[in-house]
């Protein structure tokens, strides 16, 4: 391992010396941003993720051995980054899990279908508003809709025959609702 240019500005943080902490920030600052491009982005800002940096920095700067330090500063203060990123990104799926349980457990109890919810950029919000403007559109209440609706999703195949033009209207108009949804403020 070559000499760790960082030691000592680890060590005059560790002492007390604030402005140690604006030369690790520059050094360190691109791994911040690195770390939340390849791990965190669809779920935090970058400005956030820089607070949350920060945090961490600071914990790595407390902790960091420097009289026999076992790998460069830089290095611990990435591989501390990035288990941060995954705790986080951990903590939204048991959330988000959490919450699909919850929103999905009606409809999927009372009409005995189950089926996957879930991208990288799920939003819960969007979700419930999602659910809600499908169940007060006019044709929800039909079923001919909800076997389109079931089909469309992949839940379950189409087993009537359906007139190819009223399902490509259902199609169209499930669509137009869906991003009406998406675009909706919260």
């Amino acid at each position: 391992m070559g000499k760790d240019k960082l030691v000592p500005v680890v060590h005059a943080a560790q002492r007390g010396h604030d402005f140690a902490y604006h030369v690790l920030i520059k050094h360190l600052k691109g791994a911040v941003f690195d770390v939340h491009r390849r791990k965190i982005s669809g779920r935090m800002t970058a400005d956030d993720w820089y607070a949350d940096g920060l945090e961490v920095l600071i914990k790595c700067v407390n902790k960091f051995d420097t009289r026999q330090p076992r790998a460069k500063f830089s290095t611990y203060f990435i591989t501390a980054l990035s288990n941060h990123a995954t705790d986080l990104v951990r903590a939204h799926y048991t959330a988000k899990s959490d919450f699909e349980k919850t929103i999905m457990s009606d409809s999927a109890e009372a009409d005995g279908y189950c089926f996957e919810q879930g991208t990288d950029t799920y939003n819960p919000e969007k979700l419930v508003i999602l659910k809600d403007m499908l169940q007060h559109t006019e044709l929800a209440q039909t079923a001919e809709f909800k076997k389109a609706a079931l089909h469309f999703l992949g839940v379950k195949a189409m087993t009537t025959s359906s007139s190819g033009r009223r399902l490509e209207q259902m199609q169209y108009r499930l669509k137009k609702a869906i991003n009406h949804a998406i675009e909706a403020p919260l």
